[in-house]
């Protein structure tokens, strides 16, 4: 277990940053290659692969799979069973799963995570002063004894000028950690926002198909209009995560008190949503490890706040403010990350 913090000149200083965080804490090296702008990072043991291409412009595409083989070194969307998310166009790294209009420096701040039983490491981006970025990857505190576990995320802030998308939380075409609100499919910066969400294998939930290998978080219910992965197997359905879930529902409106040391955070929980040929069912399958909501009342942008024994760090979702005007922010939307060093 681990924290790091420190500042990042560009794109390609952030990821070999994170390429050598990730191999100290658990995590194999696959490939690198700072001048073509690709990593691929993975854990066996957990069967997780990820991947990250990025344009030194404005954004990182987010990959998943269940394999690395050398040959599709540079080109991810390709390795074994691809969960699908992340552009297959590198002229268009914004399309599918992000890290979205970060520009490429330099980065105000960045600060890893890193856990172990289950293994996950998580990125906060503060790509300019006071404007952040969450994405990372590893396994959830998994329940049940279906297949899968691990789960990788981005995230993209969609930019709509009709819909006033940058000041509004709650709008669907943003991708947050493992987020219930996020529909694929709508539009924002002139592209589409396919396959954007998290993804989590899973294999064997109840009435899954026997092909699937993949949840995707996300709004929709309807078979008809979820997605697939790039092999063309059909996806379940992950609700809860960062916007969403039964937990957040009913406690996210908690404010904290640090006078009185009453910090209410709130656990990410993961669930499968079946919702096909009229047969409803939730299933809880875990939650993140060492995660939270926290809602941001008196709470500043990465403070340090005692649980405990522990310390967390707190951060907004995109940022703390609530000027409005298409400006850029998530009002006290916060999410919550525990400090081991």
């Amino acid at each position: 277990m681990a924290y790091q913090t420190g500042t990042a000149s560009d794109q390609t200083d952030l990821m070999n940053k994170l390429s050598t965080f990730a191999q100290a804490n658990g995590y194999t090296q696959e490939y690198y290659n700072g001048t073509t702008r690709f990593l691929s990072l993975s854990r066996s043991a957990d069967n997780l692969y990820v991947s990250f291409a990025w344009d030194a412009v404005d954004t990182i595409a987010v990959y998943q799979a269940l394999g690395f083989s050398a040959t599709y070194q540079e080109q991810p969307w390709n390795q074994a069973n691809d969960s699908g998310g992340g552009s297959d166009n590198l002229t268009y790294y914004d399309r599918g799963r992000q890290v979205s209009r970060i520009g490429n420096g330099s980065f105000t701040a960045y600060h890893f995570f890193a856990h172990t039983n289950p293994y996950c490491i998580y990125i906060v981006l503060e790509f300019s002063p006071g404007l952040y970025r969450h994405f990372g990857f590893g396994k959830i505190n998994k329940v049940g004894t279906w297949t899968g576990g691990a789960f990788v995320y981005g995230h993209t802030w969609a930019f709509a000028d009709s819909f006033q998308a940058y000041d509004n939380p709650q709008y669907g075409a943003h991708s947050v950690m493992m987020d219930s609100l996020f529909q694929d499919g709508l539009m924002y910066h002139s592209t589409y926002s396919e396959n954007g969400g998290g993804t989590l294998h899973c294999e064997s939930l109840p009435g899954q198909d026997a092909s699937s290998k993949w949840g995707m978080s996300g709004l929709y219910a309807q078979s008809s209009t979820y997605l697939y992965d790039r092999a063309s197997n059909p996806m379940v359905r992950i609700v809860g995560g960062c916007r969403g879930g039964m937990t957040l529902r009913n406690l996210g409106g908690f404010l904290p008190n640090l006078a009185n040391g009453f910090v209410p955070i709130v656990p990410m929980e993961v669930f499968y949503y079946r919702g096909l040929s009229g047969v409803d069912g939730v299933y809880y399958l875990g939650n993140m490890h060492n995660v939270g909501h926290i809602h941001l009342q008196g709470i500043n942008p990465g403070q340090e706040i005692p649980v405990g024994s522990d310390v967390w760090l707190a951060f907004p979702m995109v940022r703390k403010a609530d000027v409005g005007n298409n400006n850029q922010e998530s009002e006290n939307a916060g999410i919550i990350y525990k400090k081991v060093t």
